[in-house]
C-alpha cells in the first residue's frame, strides 16, 4: 500500500512539473527545437522589464530570458535558464527587441546558431 501511495504522489509531483513549466513558458517565443521521436530539445526566450530576487537595484531592468529545456515524450525533463541583463535604452522597446540583438550575450548552447553548429561538427567528425 504504502509504494502504491508512494508512486501516485510521484507521478502526481511530475503532472504539476509539467503543467507549471508549461504555463510558464508558453508565451514564450520559440527559437529553435530539434530532436527525433519522444526525444525533443527546445530553447525558447522572452525579454521583460524584470527585478531578480537579489537584486540590489532599485527598479526594474530590461533582461532577456531563454530557457533551454529537454521533452521525453512531451514532458519536460530537464530545464536551464540563462538571464542577460540588456542596456537600460532598450527599456522603451522591451517587446519588440529581435532575438539576434543581443544573442551573442548568450554562452554557446543559448544561442540561435547552436543547433547548426552542432550539425557541422558531427557532419565534419564522419
Amino acid at each position: 500500500m504504502h509504494t502504491l501511495t508512494l508512486v501516485l504522489i510521484a507521478l502526481l509531483a511530475l503532472a504539476a512539473r509539467t503543467v507549471q513549466l508549461r504555463l510558464r513558458f508558453a508565451a514564450w517565443e520559440s527559437l529553435w527545437r530539434f530532436g527525433s521521436g519522444p526525444f525533443t530539445v527546445e530553447l525558447r526566450r522572452h525579454a521583460e522589464m524584470a527585478r531578480l530576487g537579489a537584486d540590489s537595484l532599485e527598479f526594474p531592468q530590461p533582461r532577456e530570458f531563454r530557457v533551454l529545456s529537454l521533452r521525453v515524450g512531451g514532458i519536460p525533463v530537464w530545464s536551464q535558464v540563462a538571464i542577460v541583463s540588456l542596456p537600460a535604452a532598450v527599456d522603451e522597446r522591451i517587446d519588440h527587441v529581435p532575438a539576434t540583438e543581443f544573442d551573442p550575450l548568450f554562452d554557446r548552447h543559448f544561442r540561435l546558431s547552436w543547433p547548426h553548429q552542432r550539425m557541422r561538427l558531427a557532419a565534419r567528425a564522419h
